[in-house]
């Protein structure tokens, strides 16, 4: 059975998906478009969420997804909705690490896919010590975060995985998306709705 079709005068489906600390800034910040969307959180990760959005798409709408890092990269190459990536803006990086650098001077940042060029330029300028890394699965990010112990790193900076993995280690982990970002993502959900 295929899904119902939007009607002009309903609101957009959206659903947030995530697994970890994104998963309460979803929430906060749902409330805020509470009266331009149907705002519906899913707390599950990578295979699972295909096979419960999947389930759920058979009977219900979604007009987009917002989800972020390794987990939103995943549901957008196997889902046929619209899955809307929230990525870390420049401020965000740099809040992240200005917190971390109130409690260490040895950070690690630690991205999905690929590291952030310019922060080597940022790092060189201002003589931080910043060990950059990237992952793409779960099990590598762990050896990243193995790693970056070994080598006396004390807080690392990242997405909830990142943090979550970080804090397992003994670490401190820094939460890298703000409010404003997560914002952002819904206000681009919203605008791809409209199209």
């Amino acid at each position: 059975m295929a899904h119902p079709p939007r009607l002009n005068d309903d609101k957009p489906v959206i659903w947030t998906v995530s697994v970890t600390r994104l998963f309460e800034l979803f929430r906060d910040i749902s409330l805020e478009f509470d009266h331009l969307a149907n705002i519906t959180p899913i707390q599950l990760g990578f295979e699972k969420a295909v096979t419960y959005i999947r389930k759920k798409l058979a009977n219900e709408r979604c007009d987009a997804i917002i989800a972020a890092g390794s987990n939103g990269a995943y549901l957008k190459s196997r889902l046929s909705v619209p899955v809307i990536l929230i990525k870390p803006s420049g401020y965000d990086v740099l809040q992240a690490l200005a917190k971390a650098g109130k409690l260490t001077s040895s950070i690690g940042v630690v991205t999905y896919q690929e590291t952030i060029p310019a922060l080597v330029a940022f790092q060189k300028t201002f003589n931080l010590r910043l060990d950059q890394r990237s992952y793409i699965t779960e099990e590598d990010a762990r050896g990243q975060i193995n790693e970056l112990k070994a080598n006396g790193t004390e807080a690392v900076v990242g997405a909830g995985l990142i943090t979550d993995l970080a804090e397992e280690a003994g670490m401190t982990g820094i939460f890298i998306y703000s409010a404003a970002t997560v914002r952002q993502a819904f206000s681009d959900a919203l605008d791809m709705t409209r199209m």
